[in-house]
């Protein structure tokens, strides 16, 4: 079983705007970073067209994602979101599970840790995906991620959240695929 990510980019660093909740679904910066697959709404079928993202959810088992990634995303979401896998949703306020066609949300307060051996056990032996930049931080910290893709967008945000804003030199990437897309560059790593 991987842990795996998978996340947009600008090419100053940043995963999400200044102020994403001010604006569209997605805010501004969400519009401009995952431009390079368009879509109405975030549909399985739609995304799956697309070869990076069709391995990322056929290899999927669980996944891993922060309050606010679950907040700013709900109206691209709609009542059937594209995951069709079990996630565990960190956050400091309880709530109950959120069940939709297809994905139930189950919030967990215990931490990061609890919530990626709730995502092991459910993934039944399939990978663990992270949505989200801070979902991400936390598996690098807790030194459990293996492979990064970075949908590297010929975009500058200037403001925002920065991806590793919190690491220094410690943070080693291996560069193991390079993909040229329409507005991105698929870059993905392996973390040693």
């Amino acid at each position: 079983m991987t842990v795996y990510a998978s996340i947009s980019v600008s090419l100053d660093g940043y995963y999400v705007g200044a102020n994403p909740s001010q604006n569209a679904p997605m805010g501004e910066a969400g519009s401009v970073l995952h431009s390079w697959f368009r879509h109405d709404v975030a549909d399985r079928q739609q995304l799956t067209t697309h070869e990076l993202l069709r391995d990322e959810f056929e290899r999927l088992g669980a996944m891993i994602m922060g309050r606010d990634s679950y907040e700013h995303a709900q109206a691209v979401w709609g009542p059937h979101p594209p995951f069709e896998v079990p996630i565990f949703v960190l956050t400091n306020r309880p709530r109950s599970d959120d069940v939709r066609e297809g994905t139930t949300f189950h919030f967990v307060t215990e931490g990061f840790e609890t919530a990626l051996d709730r995502a092991h056990a459910a993934a039944q032996g399939r990978d663990v995906g992270l949505h989200g930049g801070g979902a991400i931080q936390q598996a690098l910290i807790h030194e459990v991620l293996e492979e990064l893709q970075v949908h590297l967008v010929p975009h500058i945000l200037q403001r925002g959240r920065r991806l590793f804003e919190q690491f220094d030199d410690r943070l080693e990437l291996q560069q193991h695929r390079v993909v040229e897309g329409n507005g991105v560059t698929h870059i993905q790593y392996r973390v040693p």
